[in-house]
């Protein structure tokens, strides 16, 4: 019960961004049939934004304990103990956010799906 209720308060924490990506999804699949190929990246990104929210708050809570299992502050090697804590987080880190690319990368493409060529659109403003 300790946990749901862990995991309820990390997921009010993250509410903001949650609601931001809920109500760009819902806008891109109001303007899916006049800009089907940018609506649906878009929905994608923030599909997969979403889910990144939610993989990574179990992530972040159950793989650490199975790295650092046995592993304490009354440990003799304290640094070596403190060394793969830091390794663990930094590596966790990077992980989460190298896969947060990927929705980025569909977002900023979406942004540029679709227009003209700067000599098409000189061409039609005359």
């Amino acid at each position: 019960m300790m946990k749901l209720i862990q995991y309820f308060w990390l997921i009010v924490g993250q509410l903001p961004s949650l609601l931001v990506m809920a109500g760009g999804i819902v806008f891109a699949l109001t303007r899916w049939k006049r800009t089907p190929k940018v609506s649906m990246m878009v929905v994608l990104g923030l599909v997969l934004m979403f889910v990144h929210v939610f993989v990574f708050l179990i992530v972040y809570d159950l793989v650490p304990p199975i790295f650092l299992r046995g592993i304490s502050a009354t440990t003799t090697e304290f640094e070596t103990a403190e060394r793969i804590r830091r390794n663990l987080f930094l590596t966790l880190g990077l992980i989460s956010n190298a896969l947060l690319a990927v929705p980025f990368a569909l977002l900023l493409a979406a942004v540029f799906m679709g227009r003209k060529r700067s000599a098409e659109a000189a061409q039609g403003q005359s």
